[in-house]
């Protein structure tokens, strides 16, 4: 049976909307049709929650048509053939009077043909202080590339100091809101390296302007997600000297975040006793569960699952499901360019012959992927329940926010399973 939704995978173009919208004060301007719009409005809204109503006529129909995130220019043929000049005047003189930190206009792939003058246009009618434009978001890039890439542009616009870096500080990076779970995987982190005397400067996300003019404070800059951090990590180091470090264990989620901790002490001033002592008192809760519930059916033991994610989320989760559980995976897939845990993974799923579109994937019981991927699983008979480890979503509301980094996460996650296991 063919899968009856396809999922849709965001390129560049969304990475560098998201990238920037993932940061307080802002606004991204699109210059391109509504089609383009919809649907980054809605999923900027949706992560963000910054408006607190969804009152239509707190946004005029004109650019932002009922939505509080990413106003548009709603192109239409004859713009495409004539410029979008007025449009995009009309929406600055709009945008102006709302006051934001900064103000980015981004072309759509196919507004970047026209050959507007978009920098002459903002000269001419600045909606911020800080406004600039990027003519071209790339064209079917991968999403992380326009994700850094916008950051970096921004950082561009920004007067940075490169004083005296703090031994106790580090940057964060590779956080954005197409993550799920994003927000609580940034404040569970934050509060486990303050726990070891360690300040979080920026983390490039959930952040304002004056956050990221002290990016240059901090020692070390560590890569969570090196497919949306790595570039950006680069860049801070040929411009302001930070060393960046990419964990070798990938995102510090599962019990053996533990290693995450412990390589991090080898950077900075690290103590690690009240960071070990929260993983204790994780793991011996987690084995009361486990005890009890396999007693009884011998589960999660034996259950299969696939998984479609980031690499540096993927390997560890294939170490806390197959290592920890005694899960088996039956196909993975992974999302977004670059090389790092790619052989690791390939290396870890060999005895599995699981790497990469298998014909009979859809037979795991559990599948780890965003809302679409899950979707997708509901008709296969052997499919029991899902784990959103990605947007889209499947519309479900996190009032609470949850974490899939550290002990708690890793609580979290085994409360998935079993109730997933349970109920199904």
């Amino acid at each position: 049976m063919k899968d009856s939704l396809k999922n849709i995978r965001p390129d560049s173009f969304s990475g560098m909307i998201f990238g920037l919208e993932g940061l307080r004060g802002g606004s991204v301007l699109l210059n391109g049709p509504t089609g383009c719009k919809f649907y980054h409005s809605a999923t900027v809204d949706g992560n963000t929650l910054r408006a607190l109503s969804f009152d239509p006529l707190a946004y005029p129909e004109d650019f932002y048509f009922g939505q509080g995130a990413v106003p548009c220019t709603f192109l239409d043929s004859h713009d495409y053939v004539y410029g979008a000049k007025d449009k995009l005047i009309q929406l600055l003189t709009e945008v102006k009077s709302r006051n934001h930190d900064f103000v980015v206009v981004i072309n759509s792939p196919g507004a970047a043909l026209i050959g507007d003058d978009l920098k002459g246009i903002l000269d001419s009618h600045k909606p911020s202080k800080i406004a600039f434009a990027i003519d071209s978001p790339g064209f079917s890039e991968d999403y992380g590339k326009g994700l850094q890439r916008g950051l970096i542009h921004l950082l561009e616009e920004l007067e940075i100091p490169t004083g005296r870096q703090k031994t106790d500080q580090v940057n964060l990076l590779g956080f954005h809101l197409f993550q799920k779970h994003s927000r609580g995987n940034l404040r569970e982190l934050t509060r486990l390296l303050e726990l070891g005397g360690v300040k979080v400067g920026t983390a490039f996300y959930e952040c304002d302007i004056e956050g990221l003019k002290h990016c240059g404070e901090s020692k070390l800059n560590i890569v969570l997600c090196p497919e949306t951090g790595l570039e950006l990590a680069k860049y801070c180091k040929k411009r302001f000297g930070t060393e960046y470090m990419v964990p070798k264990t990938g995102q510090p989620l599962g019990f053996e975040g533990e290693d995450f901790f412990r390589e991090l002490s080898e950077w900075i001033p690290l103590d690690l006793s009240p960071i070990l002592e929260e993983f204790h008192y994780g793991r011996g809760r987690a084995y009361i569960f486990l005890s009890r519930y396999s007693s009884i059916l011998g589960k999660p033991k034996g259950g299969t699952y696939r998984i479609v994610g980031a690499p540096s989320f993927v390997y560890p989760a294939l170490k806390f499901f197959t290592n920890y559980l005694g899960m088996i995976p039956l196909e993975v897939i992974l999302e977004g360019e670059g090389s790092y845990f790619v052989k690791e993974i390939k290396d870890f799923l060999e005895p599995f012959e699981a790497y990469g579109p298998q014909k009979d994937g859809y037979l795991a019981q559990m599948v780890l992927g965003d809302g679409n991927e899950i979707a997708s699983s509901v008709q296969y008979e052997e499919y029991l329940f899902g784990i959103e480890i990605a947007e889209p979503s499947m519309g479900y509301l996190d009032v609470m926010e949850k974490t899939f980094y550290g002990p708690k996460g890793a609580l979290y996650l085994l409360e998935q399973v079993l109730n997933g296991l349970k109920f199904s």
